[in-house]
């Protein structure tokens, strides 16, 4: 099963005004909404946020998603990038976009190994 991939849409750029990255593909529960063209790796990172949605059974997914970034952005005063990168979902999905064979080897609630990392966000945000 894989989402419904809509390009060249303009629900990327509208987010992006209310968002604190730029946002240039996103997952939205059975679609996933891109700027431009979508490229594999693209695809792939989009689609693992799809399995994540389904696994969690969509509000579930919401209210980690929003609630895990709030907790860095007001309690760990991180920076709105940097919250973004320290979210579990966001660690899989980026670990493993470069992997042709990931979704079809990913175990279910892959991303809980990202509850405890294991690296420095910090580190990583300076990365990207």
């Amino acid at each position: 099963m894989s989402p419904i991939f809509i390009e060249n849409s303009r629900v990327p750029v509208l987010l992006s005004k209310v968002s604190p990255i730029e946002i240039y593909a996103i997952s939205l529960v059975f679609f996933v909404f891109c700027r431009g063209e979508l490229s594999e790796t693209t695809r792939r990172h989009e689609t693992i946020h799809f399995r994540q949605w389904l696994e969690l059974l969509i509000v579930g997914f919401a209210c980690l998603y929003v609630g895990t970034w709030l907790w860095f952005r007001l309690v760990k005063r991180y920076s709105g990038e940097l919250a973004y990168r320290s979210i579990p979902f966001e660690q899989e999905a980026y670990d493993n976009q470069g992997d042709p064979d990931y979704l079809n080897s990913r175990s279910c609630y892959a991303w809980m190994k990202y509850l405890r990392p294991s690296r420095d966000p910090s580190d990583e945000a300076r990365r990207t």
